[in-house]
């Protein structure tokens, strides 16, 4: 709070965060904040993890954090698994937390063959091929959080269903979990793992959606604005 309202101006990577800014700097002009997403290299050919659709299979679980109760991580797996025994499609899911983890998911009891853990740390990029290799990504995070889940996606090419972060509700607007109850997303979720053309639909659209805000050359055209209303400001 003390090192808020000190600040000259502040950027947020969620509206949320922003909100909160404009509170402790409610002396302030409010043109001192701004909410500005997380860039992703959505143009950039090198950062193209897509593989072709029908060599997609399977729901990955986009959250991996037991203990955190708004990623709702738990009920996420949960409902991977009923969908998967609906559609017959694979489960993945990560798995860092060694044999508690694997004990935990052992509970769930997935069909046979139809759960696989990732359970070592892997490179960035080794993990977005990982993810591109899925029909959806499937989260249930009500975190508000920047939204890294659906920025993967993004960059996999892969519809991202559920989540109510920054990137999922500018990306995925139609799939995201914001003002959507659990079993909605349940019912997109199994509409997309049954329709490719849905999918090849909601990917389309979320790279529209990203080229327009999230391009690394967008976003740098929202710095510069922030940036000379802010040198205005404090030169007045």
């Amino acid at each position: 709070m003390k090192i808020v309202a000190e600040a000259d101006g502040c950027l947020a990577t969620t509206s949320e965060a922003a909100e909160i800014y404009q509170r402790v700097l409610s002396k302030c002009d409010l043109t001192t904040v701004a909410f500005i997403p997380t860039p992703y290299p959505i143009a950039d050919q090198r950062w193209d993890f897509s593989i072709r659709p029908d060599e997609q299979s399977g729901i990955f679980v986009g959250t991996r954090e037991w203990d955190v109760p708004s990623r709702n991580h738990f009920a996420a797996v949960l409902v991977a698994r009923q969908l998967s025994e609906v559609t017959g499609e694979p489960v993945t899911v990560i798995n860092l937390d060694g044999h508690k983890g694997r004990r935990l998911l052992d509970e769930l009891r997935f069909p046979k063959g139809k759960l696989r853990l990732i359970e070592k740390w892997k490179s960035y990029p080794d993990y977005l091929r990982d993810v591109a290799q899925h029909k959806i990504v499937l989260q249930l995070d009500r975190s508000h959080v920047p939204g890294q889940v659906a920025g993967d996606a993004l960059l996999c090419r892969v519809a991202c269903v559920g989540g109510d972060g920054a990137i999922e509700r500018i990306a995925f607007p139609k799939t995201c979990g914001e003002g959507r109850s659990n079993t909605e997303i349940v019912s997109m979720a199994l509409d997309l793992l049954k329709n490719a053309d849905l999918r090849a639909a909601i990917v389309a659209e979320s790279q529209k959606h990203a080229l327009e805000r999230l391009l690394f050359q967008a976003v740098r055209w929202q710095l510069g604005d922030f940036f000379a209303r802010l040198q205005r400001m404090t030169a007045s």
